[in-house]
């Protein structure tokens, strides 16, 4: 019986310059795995697409001239009411980063308003 080949010997016998048969099939089958791994990866998250449109809901339920912190935006958008701010914050710098909405930090504390 013989042994499986792995692609840790396939790719030695690559680097050395002697590849087999079984070691060319075996790099070939590593090239397809690869390549629909890359292609899986495209596209954003369910999570980031929900993010997205919390984002959205955000900047619709904000006032313009009014500075929000991110307690005050919990309370505003619905799909946040048991959010935690861990998980509004990064969505709101997400924004900030995207233009939507401006920050400004006052004795420590992050408040955010429309651009």
């Amino acid at each position: 019986m013989s042994k499986k080949m792995s692609y840790a010997v396939a790719l030695t016998e690559a680097i050395e310059g002697r590849l087999s048969e079984e070691g060319a099939e075996r790099l070939v089958a590593l090239r397809e795995t690869l390549a629909k791994r890359a292609t899986r990866k495209a596209g954003p998250t369910k999570a980031q697409i929900a993010n997205a449109e919390i984002g959205e809901a955000i900047v619709a339920a904000m006032s313009v001239g009014e500075a929000y912190t991110i307690a005050e935006i919990k309370a505003l958008v619905p799909a946040l009411a048991e959010a935690t701010p861990q998980k509004v914050g990064p969505i709101c710098r997400k924004l900030v980063s995207a233009g939507r909405l401006t920050e400004a930090k006052v004795k420590g504390k992050v408040s955010y308003s429309l651009a």
